[in-house]
C-alpha cells in the first residue's frame, strides 16, 4: 500500500481539470456556490492523479482495491474510506459475525469444501483473523462454537488490523481513510451503443481529527453533515482534492463500493432505491420499475453487551433524546420482542467473545461479548434512511450523503432502546453494560457512545446494470418447491461469482410493493452485467449498489457475497484501465472470457458440484417464458440476451418459430410463441446488422442433430392424405417409415427443413429401396429462389444418404421438402422417410437481409 499524501492545507487552485482550470471557470464555480449556500468551501485543492477510484464504506471495497492490484500491477488505485475503518458490515457497521449459507444444497458444499466456493483472498483474510499475532487489537477470532448464527465471529477491531496489513501488502493502492465524495463531473461521450456519459473527475473532502477529538464521540446524525463540509469545524480540519485520470486518454475507473452512492448518484447514473412496487421489470423504452423509494430494508446500529463490574443505570446512553423514555416505553410495548427465544439465545446468538464452553447457546457468562443484531429488536422498521431521487436530486448542488438524518437519529434511538430492554430482561444476575468511550477495553465498535460506526444497511441505492440489465427474482430457483432438481439458479453466461444466502428481506413498518414469494434460493451466480452502470461507461458498482432488487438485494448482500462482488468489480477495473476499455466492452465475448479467467484466479465463478465446465457453453442468455414451463396453446416470450446482436432466429425443438430485430433493455425480444409444453431443445441463432452469424445459444440438451428431420417427428414431419406407417424393412432410418401407392387420393409428405444459417445447402433422402417403388417419386424442394422438383428411383440406392443437390435456403422458416404420389405408374407406392440438410456456404458477401 502507497503511504498517503501530506494532509495539508493546499493551496494551489485546482477544483477542476483542463480547460476548467481557469479563472472564468473558478468565478462560475464560486457562483454556484454562492446561489445553493455552498459559501464556506475553498476553491484551492490538491490535484490527484489515479487510474482506478474505489468509494468504500462497504466490505466489497477492500476486496476491489486488492482485486484491481492483482490484475493491473502498474495501476494507481485511490481507496477512498468514509470512515477510519475499511471493511463496512465486518467492521465499522458492527456486524462480525458473518452470514453463511445455511440451507443446502450450497451450505453443505461451502461448509466442506470452501476452497471451491470461496474466493481465496477471502478465505485468507479469514485464516488471518483466525491466526492473528499478539500485536494484533482486539479480542480476535472468536471460536467456532461460540456464536450460533456464524462459524466466523470476530472482534471487528482485529478485522480492521487484518484489512489494513493485507492491503499494506500491495505496492499500488493508496487508501484515504475519513475521506468523502463531495463532487463528480462528468463529460458526455458516444459509442456503438448510443450516447453516455464518462466520469471525468472527483472533488473529495478529508477531515483529519484535530487534537482532542474523541472518535464518534457524537451520533452519525449528529456529524455526518460535518464530513461532508468543506470547512473546518471544532472536531475536524478539513483538506480538499481534485482526482483526475492519471492518463487523460483512457481515463479512470470508478468503483463506488459505497453505502450511500454517492458517485451513483452524483454522476447521474441510472438507479433506483427502496421497493418495487408492482413490477420488477423495466419498461421496453428503459424506464426503470416505479419504487416505494421510503420504503427500503430496515436499518440497524449494531453494539455490544457484556457485564458490567459497577452497577449503574448508564442514563447517560440515553441522553441525546429528551423523548427516550416515552419511546422506550412504546417500543417494549408494541415492537420489541424475544419472539420464541430465550435471552440467552439471542444473547449468543452474535457472540463475538465466549468466555464459557463451546457450543452452548443456552449459556451467558461472565466476560462475554454478545454483539446485538436482532429482528425485532434494534432493527429500525420505521422508516428508510435513503432520500429519494428527486431530494437527492435536490441536494446534488450541495451533497451531503443523501440520508435522511431524521430518520437516522430515529435508528439511533431505537438501538440504544433494544439495548434497555435487553439489560432490563436479562436472566442472570449480574448487570450488562454498553461498552463505549476510549477506556473501555471491550469497546469492540471503537466510538464514543458505544453505537456502530455506521449503520448496517440492508438494502441500499442500486445502479441498473449494463444494456439495462437488473438481477429480478425471475433467476432464483425455489429449493423448497416440490419440482426442485437439486441445481443452481440460473447461470448467466457472463457469471464472475457465486453466492449462497436466503431471500431475507427485513420489511419496513412503512414499506409497501412486492414481496419474496420464497425464502430459500438455489445457488445463484453474479452477471458481470448487474455490475456496471448502463449510462455512465466508466463507473462500476460494488457491495449492494449492483443492479439487483429489492427481492434479490436480500440474498446479495451478506459479507461473503459482497466481497466476491468486490472482487469480481476490481478485476473488471483491473481491466479497463489497462486498455482503456469501458464497462460495455467487457462484455465483448473474448474480452469478457479473459475477465472470467482473471476473476477465477482469486474467486470462483461457478459451482462446481453442477457445473462441468467453468465457462457457460453459451455467449448469451435465452429466456424462455420468464422461465416459467411452457404450456400447449399458450403464447409465450422468448428473450434473447447478447451484447453485439441486432437480429435473432429461433427454433424449438428444430422447429423455426420466429425471427426479431426488436431490442430493448438489452435483448432481442420475440413474443407470442407458441410450443408443446413437451418442447426441450430451445436454440437462438444471433446476427449482426450485416447478417453475419456471431453466436449460436442453447437452452436445454444441445446433442440433437436437427438437421435431419425423420418420419417420426411430430413437429417438423407433417402428412395429408393416405398414408401408411411401415416398419419391415430393413435399411429404413430409424424405426419407421411412411409409403402411399399411387392409386391413393392425391397424398403429400412434408419435411420443414432446419436452417439456422440463411446459405447454401446441401439437402440428401433416405428411404428403404425396393421394386415395389417408383422410379419417379417427385421430391419438391422450396427454396430462396423459388421451387425445384427432383425425381427421384426409389428402386435403388436405399438405406444411405442420397444427395438431391445443393439449394439456397432462407432459413426463415419456409424451407422445405414435399413428396408427392402423384407418380407415372400408379401401381408403384413412394416411401417417406428421412431428409438431411448440410451447411455450405454463404453467398459471397452479398447480406441475405438485403435478398429477402
Amino acid at each position: 500500500m502507497r503511504p498517503l499524501p501530506a494532509f495539508k492545507r493546499p493551496t494551489l487552485s485546482t477544483l477542476a481539470v483542463g480547460k476548467q482550470n481557469s479563472r472564468g471557470f473558478q468565478l462560475f464555480v464560486l457562483m454556484v456556490l454562492l446561489m445553493t449556500g455552498v459559501t464556506s468551501m475553498s476553491l484551492s485543492a490538491q490535484q490527484l492523479a489515479y487510474d482506478i477510484v474505489i468509494v468504500g464504506g462497504s466490505f466489497s471495497a477492500p476486496a476491489a482495491a486488492l482485486a484491481a492490484s492483482r490484475t493491473n500491477p502498474n495501476a494507481q488505485i485511490l481507496l477512498v474510506e468514509p470512515t477510519d475503518w475499511l471493511g463496512g458490515q465486518a467492521t465499522s457497521q458492527g456486524v462480525a459475525a458473518i452470514d453463511n449459507a445455511w440451507h443446502d444444497p450450497g451450505a453443505t458444499l461451502m461448509r466442506t469444501q470452501p476452497t471451491l466456493y470461496y474466493p481465496a483472498d477471502y478465505l485468507d483474510f479469514l485464516n488471518r483473523l483466525k491466526n492473528v499475532p499478539p500485536e494484533a487489537p482486539g479480542e480476535g477470532f472468536a471460536p467456532n462454537g461460540s456464536c450460533w448464527v456464524s462459524r466466523e465471529a470476530f472482534d471487528p477491531r482485529t478485522a480492521v488490523w487484518v484489512l489494513d496489513q493485507m492491503l499494506a501488502e500491495t505496492t499500488n493502492v493508496t487508501v484515504m481513510r475519513m475521506t468523502v465524495v463531495k463532487r463528480v463531473q462528468t463529460a458526455p461521450v458516444s459509442d456503438d451503443f448510443g450516447n453516455a456519459l464518462r466520469i471525468t473527475s472527483m472533488t473529495l473532502i478529508q477531515r483529519t481529527p484535530k487534537p482532542g477529538y474523541q472518535p464518534h464521540s457524537k451520533l452519525l446524525s449528529q456529524e455526518i453533515t460535518d464530513w461532508y463540509s468543506p470547512s473546518e469545524s471544532s472536531d475536524f480540519s478539513k483538506s480538499l482534492y481534485d482526482v483526475i485520470p492519471r492518463d487523460p486518454q483512457k481515463g479512470f475507473v470508478v468503483i463506488d463500493a459505497s453505502e450511500t452512492g454517492d458517485v451513483i448518484v452524483l454522476s447521474g447514473a441510472v438507479y433506483t432505491v427502496g421497493r418495487e412496487q408492482t413490477t420488477e421489470e423495466m419498461a421496453e423504452d428503459g424506464t426503470p420499475p416505479a419504487c416505494n423509494e421510503t420504503g427500503s430494508q430496515a436499518t440497524v446500529f449494531p453494539f455490544c453487551m457484556t457485564d458490567n463490574p459497577t452497577t449503574h443505570s448508564e442514563d447517560e446512553l440515553k441522553s441525546p433524546w429528551p423523548d427516550f423514555d416515552s419511546y422506550y416505553a412504546t417500543q417494549s410495548s408494541t415492537y420489541f420482542s424475544f419472539g420464541s427465544y430465550t435471552y440467552n439465545r439471542i444473547w449468543t446468538y452474535r457472540r463475538l467473545k465466549n468466555t464459557g464452553p463451546l457450543w452452548s447457546f443456552d449459556s451467558v457468562n461472565l466476560g462475554d461479548v454478545s454483539m446485538q443484531n436482532w429482528y425485532p429488536g434494534n432493527d429500525y422498521p420505521y422508516g428508510s434512511i435513503y432520500k429519494t431521487k428527486s431530494q437527492c436530486a435536490a441536494e446534488a448542488a450541495n451533497w451531503q450523503g443523501g440520508l435522511d438524518l431524521t430518520h437516522v437519529a430515529q435508528a439511533e434511538k431505537h438501538a440504544v432502546a433494544w439495548y434497555f430492554y435487553m439489560k432490563e430482561r436479562r436472566t442472570t444476575t449480574w448487570d450488562t453494560r454498553m461498552p463505549h468511550g476510549t477506556t473501555d477495553p471491550l469497546n469492540m465498535m471503537g466510538t464514543g457512545h458505544g453505537l456502530s460506526k455506521f449503520p448496517y444497511i440492508r438494502c441500499c441505492r442500486r445502479i441498473i446494470g449494463l444494456d439495462n440489465f437488473r438481477l429480478t427474482s425471475r433467476y432464483l430457483v425455489n429449493t423448497a418447491a416440490a419440482n426442485y432438481n437439486g441445481g443452481t439458479s440460473w447461470r448467466f453466461y457472463d457469471s464472475v461469482g457465486i453466492g449462497n444466502y436466503a431471500v431475507d428481506v427485513h420489511p419496513t413498518k412503512n414499506s409497501s410493493g412486492i414481496s419474496p414469494s420464497f425464502s430459500k434460493a438455489a445457488p445463484f451466480y453474479i452477471p458481470y452485467r448487474a455490475l456496471g452502470s448502463t449510462n455512465v461507461r466508466n463507473l462500476l458498482a460494488g457491495g449492494k449498489g449492483i443492479a439487483t432488487t429489492y427481492i434479490t438485494n436480500a440474498c446479495y448482500r451478506l459479507h461473503p457475497i459482497e466481497w466476491v462482488i468486490g472482487s469480481a468489480g476490481g478485476t473488471a477495473a483491473g481491466m479497463m484501465s489497462a486498455q482503456g476499455l469501458s464497462n460495455l466492452d467487457l462484455l465483448d465475448t473474448p474480452t469478457l472470457r479473459q475477465l472470467q479467467a482473471n476473476v477465477r484466479t482469486n474467486s470462483p465463478i461457478h459451482w462446481a458440484a453442477f457445473d462441468s465446465d467453468p465457462y457457460p457453453r453459451n455467449n448469451g442468455d435465452l429466456i424462455v417464458n420468464n422461465l416459467n414451463p411452457i404450456q400447449d396453446g399458450v403464447p409465450f416470450r422468448v428473450e434473447v440476451y447478447h451484447h453485439r446482436a441486432v437480429r435473432a432466429k429461433v427454433y424449438i425443438d428444430g422447429n423455426f418459430v420466429g425471427e426479431t430485430t426488436t431490442k430493448a433493455n438489452g435483448r432481442l425480444v420475440l413474443n407470442n410463441v407458441l410450443a408443446p409444453s413437451s418442447a426441450v431443445s430451445f436454440v437462438a441463432y444471433c446476427y449482426d446488422a450485416a447478417g453475419n452469424l456471431l453466436d449460436t445459444i442453447i437452452l436445454g440438451p444441445d446433442s440433437t442433430d436437427f438437421s435431419i428431420v425423420d418420419d417420426s417427428d411430430p413437429q417438423r414431419f407433417s402428412l395429408s392424405g393416405s398414408w401408411t406407417t411401415g416398419t419391415a424393412q430393413p435399411n429404413k432410418y430409424g424405426t419407421s417409415y411412411r409409403y402411399s401407392w399411387g392409386y391413393n387420393q392425391p397424398s403429400t409428405a412434408t419435411w420443414k427443413l432446419y436452417i439456422p444459417i440463411p446459405g447454401i445447402y446441401e439437402l440428401y433422402l433416405w428411404y428403404p429401396e425396393s421394386s415395389n417403388r417408383a422410379t419417379d417419386a417427385p421430391f419438391t424442394v422450396y427454396h430462396a429462389q423459388g421451387t425445384t422438383t427432383i425425381r427421384v428411383n426409389q428402386q435403388i440406392n436405399g438405406g444411405r444418404w442420397v444427395l438431391l443437390g445443393q439449394f439456397r435456403f432462407r432459413g426463415d422458416g419456409t424451407d422445405k421438402v414435399v413428396l408427392s404420389n402423384a407418380i407415372s405408374d400408379t401401381s408403384k407406392l413412394v416411401v417417406a422417410d428421412a431428409v438431411k440438410t448440410v451447411f455450405v456456404d454463404v453467398p459471397a458477401r452479398v447480406s441475405h437481409w438485403e435478398l429477402e
